[in-house]
């Protein structure tokens, strides 16, 4: 007996090779119809549930180069010219001039002494800063009377007061210094001096102040340099502000915010003064931005670079924050949102078992593990942007990857219907409101406070914030937020 008809069997007596017959029939009937009934449940099987064999994108992404954008930081300066007037008139004081022989110059002659008889006074205009030298003066001049060959001399001494008047051209060079040009601005008898001579005739000495003019010229000119070096040495005066400004300023103890200047060039623009104060504003061109977390890595450039002398200076604060949105809370929220979501077309339809996005060639691609008339994962990507209304970053122009694409048009065409597209664009959203509004709130909180940073005060003002570029690297989707405002430094004085 083959197998399948092997089996005991307990027939009534006198009919057992007649119910031998009728199983031996059956069993034919039954091995005829089994392939082709199996045939059929695997044609409906397979009819009703496609599984997709799909390449998956490769996993790519780029260099990252962050454009930052540049900030102008401002830092005005202010000079009293009443300091300097001090510091002028501590170097100038008692006797200032002093001829003593008849025979120099040219045997003039003459002598002449001249001390300052009152402080001398600065006033200033633009970068031009104007002087008066008071002195009290003693002349006392020889004259030789010849007749016949014999020569009779006589001297007189004769008294007076004069102002001398400077002005002195104050520049800032490139190499921090400061260049004082010193000019002669003419005189102002206060008393002419007058020789009194026999028969009661007096002749001026007008001539005397051209004197001390050019003899005192070269010597003040020095003295204001000197006072004007040591009221405004810019180098050493900034370096510590240059130092400091380069580490990075925790905005919060509560919070992990931190502010990163990276100074660039400097820039000033030429020296003003009215009022009796000198104002001058050094400009920073720095990369400013905000980090989240742990203080940022620096370095300090200890070298100041040389100065840049310009006409003006903008005033344009652009702070930058890298906001960043890890792959793994990505994962989790598209799961959270999408796992369970069908999708019905016609007799059609999809579920979503799971979702994984990564990146590829600077697009986000979004992974669907799939259940229903077709099983398996499919392949869709777009372009990551960020949604102003809802403050989040979301996925437009999403489509279906090639390899997909060239998939379903074969075994699935119907699951191209916009509508999925669309649904799938609106589902995928990732917050990042509440980051964006505390750190806009604490950086404003920190400008509003005034704080002081060592040598400096810092204020001012933010705006809205600006959305820059969306990037996508290996661990996160990162938002550049560019919050514009203006602010203003301060010399911490106190």
């Amino acid at each position: 007996m083959e197998d399948g008809e092997s089996r005991v069997e307990v027939f009534p007596a006198g009919n057992k090779k007649q119910y031998i017959h009728k199983d031996l029939q059956e069993t034919e009937n039954m091995r005829k119809t089994f392939p082709h009934s199996i045939c059929i449940l695997l044609i409906l099987f397979f009819s009703g549930c496609s599984v997709l064999k799909i390449e998956r994108p490769p996993e790519s992404y780029d260099e990252i180069k962050v454009q930052l954008p540049v900030s102008y930081l401002s830092i005005p300066f202010e000079a009293d010219l009443k300091k300097m007037e001090r510091l002028v008139n501590q170097q100038f004081g008692g006797l200032i001039y002093a001829d003593t022989s008849f025979d120099d110059n040219d045997n003039d002659n003459l002598m002449v002494k001249a001390w300052k008889m009152a402080d001398i006074k600065l006033s200033i205009e633009g970068n031009q800063v104007f002087y008066q030298v008071p002195l009290s003066v003693w002349i006392k001049k020889k004259f030789v009377i010849g007749a016949f060959g014999i020569g009779v001399s006589d001297t007189r001494e004769v008294t007076g007061s004069v102002i001398l008047k400077f002005r002195t051209r104050i520049t800032i060079q490139n190499d921090w210094s400061i260049s004082a040009i010193t000019f002669s601005d003419g005189y102002e008898w206060v008393t002419t001096p007058m020789l009194q001579l026999v028969g009661g005739i007096s002749i001026p000495l007008p001539f005397i102040s051209d004197l001390l003019l050019e003899a005192n010229q070269k010597d003040i000119n020095t003295q204001i340099d000197k006072a004007f070096q040591s009221s405004f040495d810019l180098k050493s005066y900034f370096t510590p502000i240059w130092n400091t400004i380069q580490v990075p300023i925790k905005l919060s103890d509560e919070y992990p915010l931190w502010v990163k200047i990276t100074p660039m060039e400097i820039s000033t623009v030429p020296l003003q003064g009215s009022s009796n104060m000198i104002s001058y504003t050094i400009g920073i061109k720095a990369y400013t931005e905000l980090f989240y977390g742990d203080e940022p890595a620096y370095k300090v450039n200890k070298n100041l670079p040389d100065l840049k002398i310009t006409s003006r200076l903008d005033n344009d604060f652009n702070i930058s924050l890298g906001l960043d949105v890890p792959f793994i809370h990505i994962n989790e929220i598209a799961n959270k949102q999408m796992v369970g979501f069908q999708y019905r077309q016609g007799k059609n339809l999809i579920e979503v078992k799971e979702v994984f996005l990564f990146g590829s060639g600077g697009k986000i691609v979004v992974a669907l593990n799939i259940a229903g008339t077709i099983k398996g994962t499919i392949y869709l990507s777009g372009k990551p942007y960020y949604d102003r209304e809802t403050s989040s970053l979301r996925v437009k122009e999403l489509d279906f990857d090639i390899r997909t694409k060239n998939v379903l048009i074969r075994s699935a065409s119907w699951i191209f219907h916009q509508n999925l597209l669309q649904t799938l664009e609106q589902q995928l959203s990732f917050p990042i409101g509440d980051q964006l509004q505390s750190a806009r709130t604490q950086l404003q909180s920190y400008l509003d406070g005034n704080k002081k940073v060592q040598y400096f005060g810092i204020s001012g003002t933010i705006d809205k914030p600006e959305i820059g570029d969306i990037l996508i690297t290996r661990q996160s989707v990162k938002a550049m937020i560019i919050f514009i405002g203006k602010i203003r430094i301060t010399l911490d004085t106190e």
